[in-house]
């Protein structure tokens, strides 16, 4: 371990890495790597495969990586498909609208590194989201990583449907390998709306778990709270009593996951869980762009799962 990891729990983290174009500046983004950011940060041993191509933006999370400790040898760079990019429109009131590039250098990662990663360090926790498996690649890719791993090891899925992005088979096949599935009241909404019968949060996501075997879900409801369900209880936290101000709510979604993440990794008690988690994806919103710079947040999360 480094002097920035304080906790032995080892963590594997594959997707896409890229930039968010904003109107007036870009910030470095991608679920996945906010997410392995965000464990990195907290103390968790990290290792985070993804690709980014021979152009400038790659040099740019390429020094930005290696600046911030991660394995530059996880990191593919893709000769022939460019740096990843997202479009992001700002609608007011913290909402957005994304244009994600498509054929780019994190559609192609090569699964062999990883098969290594997977076999040679058996992670307790091996997070994906479905952005990546938009390419018959990553899909393939992604299903020999879950095949391979220990069946000690958890796998923690995040939701995303971003439009032209997944497929039926795609979906069905992350909801499946999940041990916890983490997504939000749309994402819950569309993967239950096979049925005229209007369901409640709690009935929709428990059908989700008798469907595909999933032992914890985690629904994030923006500003009305979050909700878990586990095989035998349901837990809801309302909102905040005292917001932040609201920057922007781009990554809110993967600092609740990361956090999620960690306490569950600390074996913390669900309810000590959820108003953490929620306090750390309300900074983030304060923040423009989804990676908090000031370490000193990151030490008193650290403080909170330490205790």
């Amino acid at each position: 371990m480094t002097n920035s990891e304080v906790f032995s729990t080892m963590i594997l983290v594959t997707g896409e890495i890229l930039f968010d174009i904003f109107p007036a500046y870009k910030r470095m983004g991608g679920a996945p790597f906010n997410f392995a950011y965000h464990m990195k940060k907290l103390g968790f041993p990290v290792r985070f495969v993804s690709s980014v191509g021979n152009d400038d933006l790659g040099g740019e999370i390429l020094d930005f990586l290696d600046n911030h400790d991660f394995n530059p040898e996880d990191i593919q760079i893709d000769r022939n498909r460019p740096t990843g990019t997202v479009r992001v429109d700002v609608l007011g009131k913290g909402e957005h609208t994304f244009t994600i590039s498509e054929d780019t250098a994190y559609d192609y990662i090569d699964v062999a590194p990883i098969r290594q990663l997977v076999s040679g360090t058996n992670p307790d926790l091996i997070y994906f989201g479905t952005l990546i498996l938009r390419t018959q690649n990553n899909f393939e890719l992604l299903q020999d990583i879950l095949n391979r791993k220990p069946p000690e090891t958890i796998s923690f899925c995040d939701i995303n449907l971003r439009p032209d992005c997944y497929t039926k088979q795609t979906i069905k096949a992350s909801l499946d390998a999940a041990n916890i599935l983490k997504l939000n009241t749309d994402e819950l909404e569309e993967l239950t709306s096979g049925s005229n019968v209007k369901r409640s949060h709690a009935m929709s996501a428990r059908q989700l778990m008798r469907s595909h075997y999933i032992e914890t879900v985690i629904l994030t409801m923006g500003e009305k709270g979050s909700q878990w369900f586990t095989t035998n209880q349901d837990h809801y936290m309302g909102p905040s009593k005292a917001p932040l101000d609201i920057a922007d709510t781009v990554g809110a979604g993967d600092a609740y996951a990361a956090m999620s993440a960690a306490g569950i990794l600390k074996n913390m008690q669900i309810e000590e869980i959820i108003p953490l988690a929620a306090e750390f994806a309300s900074y983030v919103c304060s923040i423009q762009g989804a990676l908090i710079q000031d370490y000193a947040v990151y030490r008193k999360f650290r403080t909170k799962l330490e205790k």
